[in-house]
């Protein structure tokens, strides 16, 4: 099971928004009273409960030596920024921050409130030196300090956020907002998430000390415009503008041109000249793994395989997948109803079985004790009333060796029905994966090396590309052109060979 969400600015844990009346507390950047939808205190709070669901729900990427280097990158800029001041006001004093690489494909940076900033592999394989890592972590730094999430609830009505099922289970599948903010309600911790998108003057701010952080700390931060740059490609390459998970940020050309200004404006007049990075940076994410990483779960045809899990099962034709580290979501082509696969905490499925009515308050009109493929199981149905109306649910519970696997389909009581046997097929599909090829399946990794000869970029490209990537991808990854002229000797993402 693998994440492969949409990018968003922030999360919250949707627990700790029942909050009354509104706080006033003093601006890290001007000392003067600010309002906002939280206490600092309770911004420390919700980064807490909800990194672990981050974590949980994304899956910390397995580098050891490449998290010490994000965390060392971000402990660094703190110390020039407002937090660690010494006229910060006492609230904000000896706040500890974490930094977490995140095991995702997606380009994608983000900050929980209280000190919680996140960077993904997919955004480190997209970055050229350490200089633009350094701008986009004091970018995420500053949406912390700035407190804009909290700015943003209280705008939005203290904290009344709509829930945003896009956020936890992707746009794709969530086109049902209805039903997927259902599932949100219905899915214990894995959903208990909202969304909040940052205003444009929130960015230009982040950007503004984002940049101010990393040339403090020595950095070449000019370098991060390129990045922007990189954004604009990859929205093209996909055919829209702006992602939509950058609707509300200002342009990435805006932006580009702006990080540029900004950085000549704290550029230091004199004394070593500022840190770009390349070569400590490419060493660090040499052999990083690119792309999709099929250990945790792909699809080949109508069947997800999970190598490391060791199941395999089918999928209806038509149906849209998307695959998470804590879960598998499916929707059918309307979107009418989603079907989600995770593992459950209960030692038996008759013990999961029990925890899930109780815990929905579920009267079942089927529960039975069962067999799937060989394995223990344990199958309810029923329906469940709420302020959208009634949904109709099933769930099968599957135990193979010492974990209990969950399959929960539900729809309304008009939906349900037509895809109530597609939804049983898929339960009943799950098996144990025995193809040694399968089994064995490696992910695709980046290969940093150095230019054999002088030529056009893309004629320094293998002639098979890993999977799911093309030339543009790899050009946009490297931050060149595919007919930019390479010098021999210039270091290179390329794809790594399988042995």
């Amino acid at each position: 099971m693998r994440h492969h969400l949409i990018s968003f600015a922030c999360l919250l844990n949707t627990l700790a928004l029942l909050l009354g009346g509104c706080a006033t507390e003093p601006s890290l950047y001007t000392g003067q009273t600010g309002y906002y939808a939280y206490t600092w205190e309770q911004e420390l709070q919700l980064g807490r409960k909800s990194d672990a669901q981050i974590v949980q729900q994304m899956g910390l990427y397995q580098d050891d030596e490449l998290a010490a280097y994000i965390r060392n990158i971000g402990n660094d800029l703190l110390q020039h920024s407002a937090i660690k001041s010494e006229d910060a006001p006492e609230i904000y004093q000896n706040t500890e921050f974490t930094f977490r690489l995140l095991d995702s494909d997606v380009v994608n940076a983000f900050a929980l409130p209280g000190g919680y900033v996140y960077v993904t592999r997919g955004l480190l394989a997209h970055l050229q030196n350490e200089a633009q890592l350094a701008v986009v972590i004091g970018h995420e730094i500053t949406h912390v300090e700035a407190r804009h999430a909290s700015k943003q609830a209280l705008k939005q009505q203290l904290g009344q956020i709509g829930l945003v099922a896009g956020a936890v289970i992707g746009e794709q599948i969530a086109e049902n907002k209805e039903l997927a903010r259902d599932m949100v309600n219905l899915g214990g911790e894995l959903f208990q998430l909202a969304t909040l998108k940052y205003g444009r003057d929130a960015e230009r701010e982040s950007d503004m000390y984002g940049v101010q952080y990393a040339a403090k700390a020595g950095y070449a931060a000019g370098e991060g415009s390129a990045f922007f740059r990189s954004l604009d490609r990859i929205s093209e390459k996909a055919g829209q503008s702006i992602p939509s998970w950058m609707s509300s940020h200002p342009d990435p050309g805006e932006r580009e041109k702006t990080i540029l200004e900004l950085a000549e404006k704290w550029k230091p007049i004199a004394g070593a000249p500022p840190v770009i990075g390349q070569e400590s940076f490419f060493e660090k994410v040499d052999g990083l793994v690119v792309g999709q990483n099929p250990r945790n779960g792909f699809t080949d045809g109508q069947r997800f395989y999970h190598p490391d899990l060791r199941f395999q099962f089918d999928t209806p034709p038509g149906w849209r997948l998307q695959n998470e580290s804590g879960a598998v979501y499916l929707s059918d082509p309307n979107r009418s109803v989603m079907l989600a696969f995770s593992l459950a905490k209960e030692a038996s499925p008759l013990e999961a079985a029990r925890a899930f009515s109780a815990k929905l308050n579920m009267e079942p009109t089927y529960a039975q004790e069962s067999f799937v493929n060989g394995f223990p199981a344990y199958v309810i149905e029923g329906s469940i009333s709420n302020q959208s109306g009634t949904l109709m649910l099933h769930s099968t519970f599957v135990q193979m060796g010492d974990k209990v696997f969950t399959f929960l389909g539900y729809g309304t009581t008009t939906s349900f029905p037509p895809q109530a046997r597609a939804i049983r097929n898929v339960a009943s599909s799950f098996a144990e994966l025995t193809n040694p090829s399968i089994l064995n399946i490696q992910p695709h990794r980046i290969s940093i090396e150095r230019a054999d000869r002088a030529a056009a970029f893309k004629d320094l490209l293998p002639d098979q590309l890993p999977s799911g990537t093309d030339a543009q991808d790899w050009a946009i990854m490297n931050q060149v052109e595919l007919d930019q002229s390479i010098e021999r000797g210039q270091l290179l993402k390329l794809p790594a060979s399988k042995r």
